[in-house]
């Protein structure tokens, strides 16, 4: 029993399906899960930011919705910072697997606390977004100060696991709402108004990017159980 839980593909998905079961409880679920918004709406930011454009705030919101309102200086660079965000966390989710892998989860929770550490400094304004961020900075900068392996290899697990299942779960979720309610779309709908093409096709092309992200994550850094 004792080389059992020293094998470290039976600790992965056993961390991994702690993590799952965390992602889904009424409260604690939506606290951790604003994580993948967080990173979804930095995404726009700073597309916005390498555009030359400006980002004038962020809200994160307690149900994971959340919002960026950045200004752009032409119709493709709105186009752009529109597409940037489901495709941020997909792509964040694969960098912070590959660090893992590496075994440097340490540069997840560096990642995570730099970027919240900005949004708060700089973006985000609403109540329940600062509080958020406060909230998430304390719990990582406890997790680097413990200096414990299993603990800072569980926390960036745990965050890693809920931005790549969000980005395809978010995905699923524009998808019907684009069939259901096109002006609702969010990234979806700024897309369909940039570009005149369906709002339901773009609700598949970021839902099918998200997926083949994902996949790729789970193939190359996902540890083989046989």
């Amino acid at each position: 029993m004792e080389k059992f839980f020293q094998n470290q593909t039976v600790i992965f998905y056993i961390l991994l399906s702690t993590s799952l079961v965390i992602t889904r409880l009424p409260f604690i679920g939506k606290f951790f899960r604003v994580v993948n918004t967080l990173v979804h709406e930095s995404g726009h930011a700073f597309m916005a930011l390498i555009l030359s454009g400006k980002v004038h705030r962020i809200d994160l919101f307690s149900d994971t919705s959340g919002s960026a309102l950045t200004a752009t200086k032409n119709g493709f660079s709105r186009f752009l910072v529109s597409l940037a965000g489901y495709p941020a966390s997909a792509l964040f989710a694969y960098l912070c697997f590959y660090c893992i892998e590496q075994k440097e989860a340490i540069y997840v929770v560096y990642m995570l606390a730099g970027i919240a550490i900005i949004n708060l400094i700089f973006y985000v304004r609403n109540a329940y977004g600062i509080f958020w961020l406060i909230s998430f900075i304390g719990i990582a900068v406890l997790v680097i100060y413990a200096k414990e392996a299993m603990l800072i290899y569980g926390f960036s697990l745990l965050c890693s696991f809920i931005v790549l299942s969000d980005a395809v779960i978010s995905g699923f979720n524009l998808l019907i709402i684009a069939a259901k309610t096109p002006k609702a779309a969010g990234d979806a709908k700024n897309l369909n108004e940039a570009t005149h093409l369906p709002v339901i096709f773009w609700a598949l092309l970021l839902l099918a990017f998200s997926f083949f992200c994902a996949y790729k994550t789970i193939w190359v850094f996902f540890p083989k159980l046989f």
